[in-house]
């Protein structure tokens, strides 16, 4: 079993629920300005509320720990799913579904938090509070200094086109071939996309906790500072693992040494998160004993994790359940944002299912009416027979290499855009547990067909022979 991914998405998963455990469900509630997505208040530390939230907290812990044991169980059980394809799929629903599950009694408990200020005669103005002074005035981002790492990253990404296009004079081995271009890539689409993140996190609309002007600015520029310098030592993180990669890549090329590395990344990645929560965290109790305005806009915030509010005209607001920013879904944009991500997840999840039909479909490779279909669930190419020429029936010898640009790669089967034996742009529609295809050039596009079996395949190179 191919396991690479499932222990990559694993390292992902433990630490992030560890991190969403300590964050969002704390045993010293007093010390933090939100409970449960409720503003802490000098109301709840009198006698009867101080028992009644001690209550929640403990009640609401001892469910998330339960449901955060449970969590590492069934992804202990889902590793042991012998098929990769269905083992893939389930891990990925499990993940989008554990994520919410995990939130439940953080939700639940806001519901109870609501209650208990309710019960406490305590209202819900929902005012937003502005100081005019410090409005448009706190960033702590210096664009500079997360540009610089990305434009590290781009050098290096250029320089590994260059050396896989063969304009250096040096040719990388068939293995090899695309493989750092494909990776530094990657990570610089992912540097990139830190660019706008750190620049929205930025631009949040000051947050207004004092009656003093100067004590708003220095809590806003303070908070902001943490975010700007996670996103910058992020950015550092993705360029070094670049640079270690193009170095490993030419003396250690296997799979184990790429599990290592994102593994190494992604835990500098998750320890960027645990600083940022501290630092965080410690913001909040230092400003503390100098809040003396409490904005009331509870009822503004859907089980304390979504925030509507239609008289706010901010579109960026900070999180209350978990870090980060989130949207304003009353915003004109913010409905547009949701609507988006909506579809987002339907999309990756009906993709995942049609991913599953592959791995329990038949790949046909049969002539149709003059025409050469490729069916494994859909058509996934048609192509006249007038149009081939000169078919090859070649051997899946040892060495064989096949690397994705587009398309579906998930064993056995792999269709789309691959490279072959270090040939990019190849089009192909293979079962890799056959030991023979058929190689045939169209329009300048070389394609590289199998069946379903050796019999298929050896039976379709007759028939385009012959035709």
């Amino acid at each position: 079993m191919d396991l690479s991914m499932d222990i990559v998405l694993l390292i992902i998963m433990v630490p992030t629920l560890l991190i969403m455990f300590f964050y969002e469900y704390p045993s010293k509630w007093s010390e933090r300005k939100f409970i449960f997505g409720v503003r802490n208040r000098e109301e709840f530390k009198e006698e009867k509320a101080v028992l009644e939230i001690d209550k929640i907290v403990s009640k609401t812990r001892k469910q998330a720990i339960g449901f955060m044991i449970c969590s590492f169980a069934l992804m202990g059980l889902i590793m042991l799913i012998p098929d990769e394809m269905i083992r893939m799929t389930v891990l990925v629903f499990f993940i989008i579904a554990d994520l919410f599950i995990f939130s439940i009694p953080f939700m639940r408990s806001n519901r109870e938090m609501k209650t208990l200020k309710r019960e406490l005669g305590i209202g819900s103005s929902g005012t937003t509070y502005a100081d005019l002074k410090s409005a448009g005035t706190v960033h702590a981002l210096k664009l500079t200094s997360i540009i610089i790492p990305n434009a590290l990253t781009a050098i290096i990404f250029i320089c590994a086109l260059i050396f896989d296009l063969g304009v250096t004079g040096l040719s990388p081995a068939p293995e090899m071939t695309y493989a750092l271009t494909a990776m530094t890539g990657s990570f610089l689409f992912t540097g990139l996309m830190l660019i706008p993140i750190s620049i929205m996190m930025d631009h949040i609309r000051n947050e207004v906790i004092s009656s003093d002007s100067d004590t708003n600015i220095a809590y806003n520029r303070a908070k902001k500072k943490v975010y700007a310098d996670m996103f910058v030592l992020m950015s550092w993180i993705n360029t070094g693992v670049v640079i270690l990669y193009a170095i490993l890549l030419f003396f250690v090329n296997n799979d184990m040494v790429l599990i290592i590395q994102m593994t190494a990344y992604l835990l500098l990645l998750m320890a960027a998160l645990v600083i940022l929560v501290k630092k965080s965290l410690a913001i909040d109790k230092r400003y503390r004993k100098e809040t003396n305005i409490d904005v009331d806009d509870d009822d503004k915030w859907i089980f304390g994790a979504f925030y509507y509010n239609p008289d706010d005209r901010r579109l960026n607001v900070a999180k209350r359940m978990g870090i980060g920013g989130t949207i304003n879904m009353a915003h004109p944009a913010g409905k547009i944002i949701t609507i988006a991500f909506a579809v987002f997840i339907i999309a990756t999840l009906a993709f995942m299912g049609f991913v599953v039909s592959l791995g329990k479909s038949t790949m046909k490779a049969d002539i149709v009416d003059d025409t050469l279909v490729c069916n494994l669930v859909v058509d996934h190419y048609k192509i006249p027979l007038s149009d081939i020429n000169d078919p090859e029936l070649c051997e899946m010898k040892k060495g064989f290499y096949l690397s994705r640009q587009v398309g579906i790669g998930m064993e056995p089967y792999f269709i789309g855009k691959f490279i072959v034996n270090g040939e990019p742009g190849c089009e192909i529609f293979l079962n890799t547990e056959t030991d023979y295809y058929v190689r045939f050039v169209v329009k300048g596009k070389t394609y590289c067909i199998s069946g379903n079996s050796d019999e298929e395949t050896k039976a379709l190179f007759e028939a385009l022979k012959t035709n």
